[in-house]
């Protein structure tokens, strides 16, 4: 029972940083480029390694930033936004994305950018 009350309290305390919104938009374009990143030959499995393990430390920078509230840690986010766009750049001049999944993964990474770039300016603002 005490087992049970202790990891409902850590589920609680862990909640706060899932309604963050940054982090469900990075969340959702993750599934989404996985999803898409699948079928990519072996050949190229280090470029499809590459954009997820970018994909994951976007993730895990936000929640840094989240938590420590450092604005180093923001900047390494936008950093690693422009190294996966590069990533996928790549990936559709290898013909392993369609310009049309190239496109939405750019808005979703333009909208990602966006949203970092102002949380960065509301802190420097304070």
């Amino acid at each position: 029972m005490n087992e049970n009350k202790r990891l409902n309290s850590l589920a609680d305390k862990y909640k706060v940083h899932e309604n963050l919104i940054i982090a469900r938009v990075t969340r959702k374009t993750i599934r989404f480029i996985e999803k898409n990143t699948e079928n990519f030959p072996n050949k190229y499995v280090v470029l499809k390694n590459r954009i997820i393990d970018t994909c994951y430390n976007i993730l895990e920078g936000i929640y840094r930033a989240n938590i420590f509230q450092n604005i180093d840690d923001k900047k390494e986010i936008v950093v690693n936004i422009q190294i996966l766009n590069f990533y996928l750049e790549e990936a559709l001049n290898k013909k392993l994305l369609s310009y049309k999944k190239f496109i939405n993964y750019g808005k979703h990474l333009t909208e990602l950018d966006l949203m970092i770039r102002a949380w960065i300016n509301n802190e420097e603002n304070k």
